[in-house]
């Protein structure tokens, strides 16, 4: 984004080989605009049937929060499609996290979870509260994230010896 045109290039195919180059005057907010103001760089991966695929870096959770916040008063829809985990304090290496294998619902739960601070540390909402926040009970949400949390666990897990 300069100025107020966005400039964007992307792959236009599936094996990725075809390259698009595209500029637009944007009038107001724009997905590029709000993540670079939160002090990510955004990084078109793809675009199809009126939506958007943006990667990013986010320094930490509450940017993530914030950043996800803000792109939801301009977005119909916004979604986590995957996390690269590291702490950058203990962490020897990072891990692709993909969250594809999640059912709508555990999907929607884990991100509730990340953006209301329950993974925190020190956590910003206890899990009856965020229970309580989500309109379920504490066994459905326990349920849920069980579910998920074991998901995401054998993806990170399952092509090591």
């Amino acid at each position: 984004m300069i100025d107020d045109t966005c400039y964007v290039s992307c792959a236009s195919s599936e094996d990725g080989t075809a390259v698009r180059h595209r500029q637009t005057h944007v009038d107001g907010e724009c997905v590029c605009r709000i993540v670079a103001s939160h002090g990510c760089c955004p990084s078109l991966q793809a675009a199809a049937d009126g939506g958007l695929i943006v990667r990013t870096n986010p320094a930490d959770r509450a940017t993530l929060r914030a950043m996800i916040e803000e792109l939801r008063g301009v977005a119909d829809a916004v979604r986590i499609r995957s996390l690269v985990v590291d702490d950058g304090e203990t962490a020897t290496r990072s891990e692709l996290v993909s969250l594809q294998t999640l059912t709508e619902i555990e999907r929607e739960t884990v991100e509730r979870a990340i953006l209301e601070g329950y993974y925190d540390r020190p956590r910003t909402v206890s899990f009856d509260d965020l229970a309580t926040d989500m309109g379920i009970t504490s066994s459905a949400l326990s349920k849920r994230l069980a579910s998920a949390e074991a998901k995401i666990m054998r993806s990170l897990f399952e092509d090591r010896d």
